[in-house]
Formats: C-alpha cells, structure tokens, sequence
C-alpha cells in the first residue's frame, strides 16, 4: 500500500494514509514522496498560485524541481510536517480559510514568523503545534 494524493477537498486531505501505520509514511518520505505532493499541499495551504509557488520554491530550489520527479527525504519530511500542521489548524480553528490565514500571517509567539514558514524547520514546527495546543485547550497563548 502506498500513501497517494487525493484532489483538494475544502476539508479533506492531501497526504492520506492507505490502510497503513505509520511507519509506512516513514519509509514513503524515505523513498521519496512525489513532487506532485509538494504542490498539492502548497496549493492547500496557499490558495494563491505565486504565494503556493513560493512555499514550494522554499523547500525544493525550482531547478531541483522541475529536474527530479521525487522529494528528497528531508523534503518530504517538510512536506508531511506542513500538512499535518496544516490538518491541525483546520481542526482547531474548525475553518480552513481560518487555518490558512493562521499559517500565513505572523505571529508573535513565533518572534514575527509565519507559522508557515516556522514549520520549515523541526523546531519551529514544535512551537507551531505548541501554538495550536494552546489554542485547541484554551490555554494563553
């Protein structure tokens, strides 16, 4: 079984798991996600061709891109965390304009980043889902 694109939902998600654990996202991302899946999640996440066209170009240079038909497994591993931090913000905030104007727009808990752009990194993803933790519990922010 493999993990596969589905086509963009208002709700729903890009990177879904076929029946499978998930260790089976893990050897996925290993053997290298699709580019297509990259650009499904960017478009999902930025409804503005340029801007999803930027968060694209931040992980995988455009040369790379249009060069390879696979990410690397660090790409895929940016990819997957941008997803699923994107499915979480969907879920708190029960809206997924809302979820994309949260990921897009700076934050003060991330010193001025976007969560977006935050969520780059590992680190920076930990303090998104942190931000989104508060947010989910009640809790300050």
């Amino acid at each position: 079984m493999d993990y596969v694109i589905e086509p963009m939902k208002p709700s729903g998600g890009v990177l879904r798991e076929a029946q499978m654990p998930i260790w089976g996202l893990q050897t996925a991302i290993s053997k290298g996600l699709s580019r297509d899946v990259l650009l499904e999640v960017a478009h999902e996440i930025c409804m503005d061709p340029v801007e999803a066209n930027k968060l694209v170009h931040s992980i995988v240079p455009k040369s790379s891109l249009n060069r390879r038909g696979t990410l690397t497994p660090a790409q895929g591993e940016q990819t997957e965390r941008l997803h699923r931090l994107f499915q979480y913000a969907c879920r708190v905030f029960g809206d997924d304009g809302d979820a994309r104007a949260f990921m897009r727009r700076p934050h003060p808990e991330l010193e001025g980043r976007r969560p977006v752009d935050a969520a780059l990194s590992e680190l920076g993803g930990r303090v998104v889902e942190g931000i989104l933790d508060a947010l989910q519990f009640g809790l300050p922010v």
